[in-house]
Parts: C-alpha cells; sequence; structure tokens
C-alpha cells in the first residue's frame, strides 16, 4: 500500500510539471518569435515551414529602425500620458474608493455598483460618441485628449480595487487618530495611504499599462502629435506594399522593456495589491 501511493504521488507530480511546463512555454515562445525575428534576415521570414531560430543573426533591424520613424516623440508621448492617467486616476480613485469604503450615504451600494458596470462596457461601442466630444472640445491629437479618455476607463476598476483594500483596513485605527485630534484629510494622508500602499501601486500599475498599450484608441483619436507607441510602430513599419517585420519586431521588443521593468520592479507591490483588494468585508 505505501509503494502504491508513492507512485499515484510520484505520477501527480510528473503530471504537475508536465502540464507546468507546457504552461509556461506557451507563454515565453510569443516572446522567444519576437526576439528570434528581430534577428533574422528578412530572406528567412518567408520561408515555408517557418524557423523557430534563425540560421543566420543580424542586428541590423535595431540600427536601422531609428531612421524609420521619430520614436522618440512616440515614446515622450507615450511616458507623459500613460504617467498622466496613472497620477489622475489615484487622484480620483482614492478620493472616490475612500468615500465608498468609510462614509454612508443613500444610493453608495447602488453608484458603486455602477461604477463596477460601467468596466461590462466595451469601448468600441462608445467610440463613435466618445469621438464627438472630443472633437467637439477640439482634443483631437492632443495629450490633454488621451489623458482624459484613458483616465475614464481607469478610475473605476481602480476604485473598486481600492474601496476592497480600504474596506479591510481596521477602522479602530482612524478612530484613535481622530480622537488624538487629527482631521479627515491628515488620516488619509499619514495614515490610510501609507498601509494601502501596494494597492496603489497596484492600481496604479494597471492605470499606466491601460494607456501604454492600447492602441484602437490612440489609432483614432491621434494623428501625428500625440501618437503614441503602438500606432507609432504601425505607422513606420506596416505599410501598403511593404513590411518591415524584422524591424517593428525590434522596436517592440525595445518598448516593451519600460513596463516589463516596472512590472518586475513592483511585482510584490501589484500581487499583493490585487490578493489584499479581492477581501470581502
Amino acid at each position: 500500500m505505501p509503494m502504491r501511493i508513492k507512485t499515484q504521488e510520484q505520477i501527480r507530480t510528473w503530471l504537475a510539471y508536465g502540464l507546468g511546463s507546457i504552461f509556461v512555454i506557451s507563454l515565453v515562445m510569443p516572446l522567444i518569435w519576437v526576439v528570434t525575428t528581430s534577428v533574422r534576415p528578412l530572406s528567412e521570414m518567408t520561408q515555408t515551414p517557418p524557423l523557430v531560430f534563425p540560421r543566420e543573426i543580424t542586428f541590423k533591424a535595431y540600427v536601422e529602425m531609428w531612421d524609420t520613424g521619430p520614436f522618440l516623440r512616440y515614446l515622450t508621448n507615450s511616458v507623459v500620458i500613460s504617467l498622466s492617467t496613472a497620477l489622475i486616476a489615484l487622484a480620483f480613485s482614492i478620493s472616490a474608493a475612500y468615500a465608498f469604503a468609510r462614509f454612508r450615504f443613500r444610493g453608495a451600494t447602488f453608484l458603486l455598483m455602477l461604477v463596477v458596470m460601467s468596466q461590462m462596457l466595451p469601448g468600441s461601442s462608445i467610440l463613435i460618441p466618445l469621438f464627438q466630444v472630443i472633437r467637439s472640445m477640439g482634443l483631437l491629437d492632443t495629450h490633454v485628449g488621451m489623458v482624459l479618455i484613458y483616465t475614464g476607463f481607469a478610475i473605476p476598476f481602480c476604485t473598486w480595487l481600492l474601496n476592497g483594500y480600504f474596506r479591510a483596513i481596521p477602522a479602530d485605527l482612524e478612530q484613535a487618530a481622530l480622537i488624538d485630534g487629527c482631521n479627515r484629510f491628515g488620516l488619509l494622508w499619514r495614515i490610510v495611504l501609507p498601509l494601502a500602499a501596494p494597492a496603489i501601486v497596484a492600481v496604479g500599475t494597471f492605470a499606466f499599462l491601460l494607456s501604454w498599450n492600447e492602441f484602437l484608441f490612440a489609432f483614432v483619436f491621434t494623428k501625428s502629435q500625440a501618437q503614441t507607441i503602438p500606432v507609432g510602430l504601425r505607422a513606420a513599419f506596416l505599410g501598403q506594399y511593404v513590411n518591415k517585420y524584422d524591424q517593428l519586431f525590434a522596436a517592440s521588443l525595445i518598448f516593451s522593456l519600460p513596463p516589463i521593468a516596472l512590472f518586475v520592479g513592483l511585482q510584490r507591490y501589484f500581487v499583493q495589491g490585487l490578493t489584499a483588494g479581492a477581501v470581502k468585508e
């Protein structure tokens, strides 16, 4: 009997490692394909069957890509829009989430439900009316217009996540601070925000990545001055007659490094914030 139990445990372990390896390979394979394509000559990209690993390695695409498009402008636009979206979304979300978590007022549950339900609406369904609004305000192809759009999409999710985290913070800490003479603003700044740092980092990272990787609205609402990296890559490397796939993958790999570095550096706070925000009072 013990031998049979040990054999069953070994089989479960092998199955777990096997399925885990397949899952990891399926996640890593697209990244491997991007890396290998960016260092292979164009002649190997059209071969059938395709080659996973190149026979000849060249870094020509990494040199030529800088002469193809104004990547410094694309990078600047993405950084300005993404950081502004994250900071503004955090400011509004923290205020709204704290109000929902600590104050009792008529219609609070209904308003919070509306905030959550707004995430169910696909962005493409409001593309035309949103375009008309932004055009009437004279904000097409501007940083301000893109920040307003992305902030509107980021605030509901950030508010919902921070509300769950604020509810998990013991209210006795705040009551003690109020008894000691601390006002609401000082209470939020000195006690609540330090305790909620993991959740704030998580929602800030979400808001940043939302605007950094978004393509549809950036493609519709920008033309030249406020184009971000996803739209810039398409405009620079994908044309009607020529597609520079090697330079496209090289540029995509380079411009994916900032969000990867951000996520890796803040991974501990990001995971902790998502987990804690899921706690229900």
